[in-house]
């Protein structure tokens, strides 16, 4: 029972704190790349990307699962 408990609470806060690093580890990376010579537009190009590539990398890996 009370490591159920445990369980429940853990979960949730490693959640978060996974969350809160990816988050702000993105953001850093944007602001580093701004700062360069590639400027805004070398954020614009980076956050095109991840938002096309990361659901055609994940529709991809999904087509090589399902074909085994």
């Amino acid at each position: 029972m009370k490591e159920r408990m445990m369980d429940s609470m853990l979960f949730p806060i490693l959640a978060l704190l996974t969350i809160a690093a990816y988050a702000g580890g993105l953001g850093v990376l944007f602001m580093v790349i701004e700062s360069t010579g590639a400027g805004i537009w070398g954020v614009i190009v980076l956050g095109t990307a991840i938002v096309v590539g990361v659901p055609s990398a994940a529709a991809l890996l999904q087509k090589m699962v399902e074909k085994e």
